[in-house]
């Protein structure tokens, strides 16, 4: 991985790679995070008080963020990457973490409240962490044999855009972690959801999940119809599943606190929007 002024020349294929986001993409962020840097400033006055660091400039700031949520390293080798100390790579990640929170906001709850979305997916996918040391059982997730942490994407039926993401212990079902993050859908909303959400028709109208097999009889033509055109439409969550997990960070086990696992989620939720926006 290059600092920033030698990122410029990179080719895009090898910028694409090696940040997770395309040139054009990173620069209108980058320009985000400096009006918002600004603001801050103009906000805040006693912030600029003391010396002025030039270790290393918000471009490479914002590139080390990236890079992490992209590859998963750890912080030590972080640092080496960027020629910096691992406790300061940890420090400027975390901070760019929570301005990336502000400046790139997901939909989010209000949006779940306008029609004019016409439909949504609800689906939740699992993703492992490091046995936790105490409460063991609540991340333990009997399907994937692990700890883990679930987490829920709502997202556009028609356009892909991820509309709000809901974290929940391992050990919680689809249908509870919905119910306890007390999404506001409207009502006229088309909502499709999978199996692990029976029960979702109850609390709202048009929602749709696949037809369970009765006992003592096999399900009609037409109801293996039905859950077939389910599937046809429920299987595009899959591909924005697909998306979100090219950044690393959000595939493979998560290393760091779990307090930071919804922000986490969220900035890649909303990188994949700038990313795939139509």
């Amino acid at each position: 991985m290059k600092r920033w002024k030698d990122m410029q020349n990179a080719a895009d294929d090898e910028f694409l790679r090696q940040v997770g986001i395309p040139r054009a993409n990173f620069e209108t962020i980058l320009e985000k995070i400096h009006a918002y840097l600004e603001a801050e400033r103009t906000r805040n006055r006693m912030k600029t008080r003391g010396v002025k660091t030039t270790r290393l400039p918000v471009e490479d700031r914002l590139l080390l963020t990236f890079y992490y949520l992209r590859h998963h390293p750890t912080f030590q080798n972080l640092g080496d990457v960027f020629g910096i100390s691992q406790g300061y790579a940890n420090k400027r990640y975390h901070e760019y973490l929570d301005i990336l929170v502000k400046v790139l906001r997901l939909p989010g709850r209000k949006a779940l409240r306008d029609e004019a979305w016409m439909a949504v997916i609800i689906d939740v996918t699992e993703q492992p962490i490091e046995r936790p040391g105490t409460k063991q059982r609540q991340w333990y997730s009997g399907k994937k044999k692990q700890h883990t942490v679930m987490v829920q994407l709502i997202v556009c039926l028609f356009t892909l855009q991820i509309l709000s993401v809901t974290c929940g212990k391992g050990r919680m079902a689809d249908f509870r972690l919905f119910k306890e993050s007390k999404m506001p859908l409207a009502q006229a909303l088309e909502k499709y959801a999978d199996a692990g959400y029976q029960g979702l028709d109850k609390l709202f109208e048009n929602a749709f999940t696949p037809i369970k097999k009765p006992r003592h009889r096999e399900l009609t033509k037409a109801e293996r119809a039905y859950n077939r055109a389910l599937a046809t439409l429920r299987v595009r969550i899959e591909h924005v599943n697909r998306r979100c997990k090219i950044f690393r960070v959000t595939k493979e086990v998560y290393r760091g606190h779990r307090r930071h696992l919804h922000k986490t989620w969220t900035v890649v939720a909303a990188l994949v929007n700038y990313r795939y926006a139509e």
